[in-house]
């Protein structure tokens, strides 16, 4: 998720509730902010951390993962197959 001001929720289209999204894929998306709120309050019974940064901080957390796994992809080699292969693919082949 990313933490933004209700005025600006038309501006992200429910983007910035992923959370929510995806725990209620149905859900219309001018009640997500209302989902939220009571998302969070489970996360905090539970003392599960739930996470949303600011809009600026989250481009930052998705620029750096994207260099990561770019970085991890450009390692990858061409397999028998024919096809670029790599640790996922080695995971989900149960031969990592």
């Amino acid at each position: 998720n990313v933490a933004t001001p209700p005025l600006l929720d038309w501006v992200h289209i429910g983007l910035q509730f992923q959370i929510e999204h995806h725990l209620y894929p149905r859900l219309p998306r001018h009640n997500l902010r209302k989902a939220r709120d009571l998302v969070k309050e489970v996360c905090k019974k539970h003392n599960i951390h739930y996470h949303e940064p600011g809009f600026f901080q989250a481009n930052v957390e998705t620029m750096k993962t994207l260099y990561h796994v770019a970085c991890v992809a450009s390692k990858s080699k061409r397999g028998d197959s024919g096809f670029y292969e790599s640790a996922l693919w080695d995971g989900l082949k149960l031969t990592g």
